[in-house]
């Protein structure tokens, strides 16, 4: 089994596959492993730093349980229950905090204890707390799956407040893309899976070390301790199909890789890359079609500490998520490190360093006082241009299923059509189906 790609869902593929006794080779171009979701050490500080901060749900099952399997399951520590702090230029510190209720009330609860919203903002939430509760398929047909999460708000009465105090982070951080352009398909897919099953799906953890050794690591010695193999450094050029089957992929530097099935778990334009041009103008014309969304990560060294929360989302700035790394992370020395997150980050991705640093800065001070005083020592910007599927209306239409017309060649992905938007559990669960693809009893 050749598994082109060591993120997310290649290992997770690999792991599943190992776990039955086949034997594995994983390849990954770059020289470590983790795709888009990885950490490295800053050669100033020696400070982790993330390729852009993730959080977990409880509802992520699968990547749970993947976690579990290979030993790191305990590098995660999720919250008792859901709770979300706001900091917002009109009126501070918002709480979004939810009591011990069944779900979905737990979450109306919360916001109904939200400061800086009205009885009407309130009244008028619950006509989404009905669509959670809802267990009707949600539509596919055209009408629905060009609905946008704007327009989705719009026609259950939500008001600009509550949108842009609370829908629309909320869409931002899932989803990656802007409200008026994200697929409302996703976004409800989203809040049912962590507000309308149980409590314990709606809380958020977060990884107490590095993303890169949060999995990595576990994974890769799982599928070596099983007869695998897993190599870095091995760019897959092109893949080699005759008669309707893959016989070989062909590396970088000429060698050509044999195996019995091949799983791509690489992002789509990669996957694109690799293909014949007669498979890319036909079968996968439209993976063509698939954007991609960018974050960029914004990581601040002071010389004192300047919040005393982990993390906090930012209201009415442009950055909108700050991460303090000293709280997450325990290395036993204070950092002073923080993390600032835009999302969706078209406008900014291609702004020059110091601009960016600059425009953190001003948005750090307007909203949190202890800032102002301190001084900056260091910083490091991360732009992941890819970082994720531009979930627009029209990219639930365009996803591909693991299947492939080619007998023994698999798609794996977050991008791909697993149901649910493109996040971690989306990864897990794409390399896990392409792995029960090849083997039925996985």
């Amino acid at each position: 089994m050749a598994i082109i790609g060591g993120g997310f869902s290649g290992l997770a593929a690999g792991v599943a596959l190992s776990g039955r006794g086949h034997e594995v080779l994983l390849l990954e171009r770059r020289d470590h492993l983790g795709g888009r979701a990885y950490s490295f050490i800053d050669s100033t500080t020696g400070d982790v730093v993330d390729n852009g901060q993730h959080l977990f749900m409880g509802c992520y099952h699968r990547t749970l349980a993947f976690l579990e399997k290979i030993g790191c399951r305990d590098k995660l520590r999720f919250q008792d229950s859901l709770r979300v702090d706001f900091l917002d230029r009109e009126i501070g510190l918002i709480k979004f905090e939810c009591p011990p209720l069944p779900a979905p009330m737990h979450v109306m609860a919360g916001l109904f204890k939200m400061k800086g919203l009205t009885l009407a903002d309130k009244l008028r939430a619950v006509n989404v707390g009905r669509e959670i509760r809802g267990r009707r398929k949600i539509s596919t047909n055209a009408g629905q799956t060009n609905r946008t999460v704007a327009h989705w708000l719009d026609s259950l009465g939500q008001s600009n407040r509550i949108k842009q105090r609370f829908w629309y982070p909320l869409a931002l951080a899932t989803l990656n893309e802007s409200p008026e352009t994200a697929s409302a398909k996703m976004v409800i897919t989203v809040l049912r899976e962590a507000f309308g099953r149980d409590r314990a799906s709606a809380s958020i953890g977060i990884a107490r070390v590095g993303l890169s050794d949060l999995y990595t690591g576990g994974a890769c010695a799982y599928i070596r301790s099983r007869g695998g193999h897993v190599r870095t450094g091995a760019w897959v050029r092109r893949l080699v199909i005759e008669r309707g089957r893959a016989v070989a992929a062909e590396l970088g530097n000429g060698q050509k890789i044999e195996a019995d099935y091949f799983i791509s778990a690489v992002p789509q334009f990669s996957l694109l890359d690799m293909l014949q041009d007669e498979l890319r103008d036909r079968e996968f014309a439209q993976v063509a079609l698939l954007g991609s969304s960018p974050i960029v990560s914004i990581n601040l060294w002071f010389d004192r500490r300047v919040i005393d929360r982990e993390f906090v989302g930012l209201l009415g700035t442009r950055i909108q998520w700050l991460f303090n790394k000293d709280l997450i992370i325990s290395t036993g020395k204070q950092s002073n490190q923080i993390a600032l997150i835009i999302s969706a980050a078209r406008n900014f991705v291609d702004w020059a360093k110091p601009a960016l640093v600059e425009m953190a800065l001003a948005d750090l001070r307007e909203l949190v006082p202890e800032s102002r005083s301190a001084r900056l020592l260091h910083s490091v910007i991360v732009k992941e241009r890819n970082a994720t599927l531009a979930h627009t209306a029209d990219s639930d239409r365009l996803r591909p299923g693991a299947r492939t017309s080619i007998q023994n060649f698999v798609l794996a992905g977050d991008w791909t059509d697993t149901g649910l938007p493109a996040t971690i559990e989306s990864a897990v669960v794409s390399g896990e189906t392409a792995a029960r693809i090849i083997d039925p009893e996985i």
